[in-house]
């Protein structure tokens, strides 16, 4: 067989065969938006049986483990399945060779192609949808502070308690600047929430959602006990925006508990800790929603309610009192 034979997009042989995995995909589907080394977006082959809108991240190609070619839109299935026929065969058999047995895709490959698949087309749906979300679902800053079933308007200094009172006495939790860590001194702020309400002040700026050892002297993942909350914030979306996300996660089943005001361009939503499966969704979702996913991570700090920050204080305006509906 000729090593300088390729495979170009409709099957046929080309003059050159290129030499990476990604090479041969542009060279089968046309221009590719490279994400990462193994992953891109491009035209899907079967555009032209789409019964909707298309998007510019609506087609994927992944090229680690399986090569594979993902759309969102499942009436091109047939187009998209040949195309993945090509694409494997091209890269994992580039010259050709008439004895070559392509492997079989194991169970646990299958599986995270699944996954993979069912994963894309989530995040693909959240931004499609996120133009709806943000018109059915919303709720300013205003309306939140008009919503709260407790009455966060006055006391500001005190909210930093109100946020507390959330979580159980005896938690140990962490509350300090975000240099706060690492070191054995940095002990003296990893408190139960008895211990610390007894301040007459917000001791600090930051807290983190999670519980900790009692012997920590550093705010790590390693040292978490148990997940009370997780965090929703948005750097991109406004603070009225961001509230139709919050109302969004909540018609999804997640429990709001708190909001805070970071005194920043940003408002922090407080919700209940929804498990580990649903927490996986969450960070495919968020990005999605323009929301930022680190703060999902258990020893991130969060802005504490009641403390300054600068000349503003960072304050509640939203708190449950008890298990509420909130109407859209």
């Amino acid at each position: 067989m000729n090593s300088e034979i390729g495979i170009n997009p409709a099957g046929g042989a080309t003059n050159t065969t290129p030499r990476t995995a990604a090479e041969i995909a542009e060279n089968m589907l046309g221009s590719i938006d490279w994400i990462s080394s193994t992953m891109g977006y491009c035209e899907c082959p079967g555009k032209k049986m789409h019964g909707s809108k298309d998007g510019t991240r609506d087609c994927a190609v992944y090229l680690d483990r399986v090569p594979t070619l993902s759309c969102f839109h499942g009436s091109c299935k047939s187009a998209v399945d040949a195309a993945n026929k090509r694409l494997r065969a091209a890269i994992l058999n580039p010259t050709n060779d008439a004895d070559f047995v392509p492997r079989k895709i194991t169970h646990e490959e299958r599986e995270k192609l699944v996954a993979r698949e069912k994963n894309n087309r989530l995040q693909l749906r959240a931004r499609k949808a996120l133009p709806t979300i943000l018109k059915k679902y919303r709720w300013t800053s205003a309306g939140m502070l008009n919503d709260s079933p407790v009455n966060v308007r006055e006391n500001e200094a005190d909210h930093w308690k109100l946020l507390l009172a959330k979580f159980e006495p005896d938690d140990v939790i962490w509350i300090g600047e975000r240099e706060s860590s690492g070191r054995p001194e940095n002990a003296v702020n990893f408190k139960t929430v008895s211990e610390w309400v007894k301040r007459e002040y917000a001791p600090h700026t930051f807290v983190c959602p999670a519980t900790f050892k009692n012997t920590s002297c550093s705010r790590s993942n390693d040292n978490v006990v148990e997940r009370r909350f997780v965090i929703v914030e948005s750097d991109l979306l406004t603070r009225d925006e961001v509230g139709a996300v919050f109302r969004y996660l909540i018609e999804c089943g997640m429990k709001l508990v708190a909001v805070v005001d970071t005194a920043g361009k940003s408002l922090h939503g407080w919700f209940e800790y929804p498990g580990d499966e649903a927490l996986d969704e969450l960070r495919l979702l968020l990005p999605a929603l323009k929301c930022d996913p680190k703060m999902l991570t258990a020893s991130q700090p969060a802005r504490l309610p009641g403390a300054m920050r600068g000349e503003k204080r960072q304050k509640l305006i939203f708190l449950t009192a008890e298990e509420v509906e909130i109407t859209k």
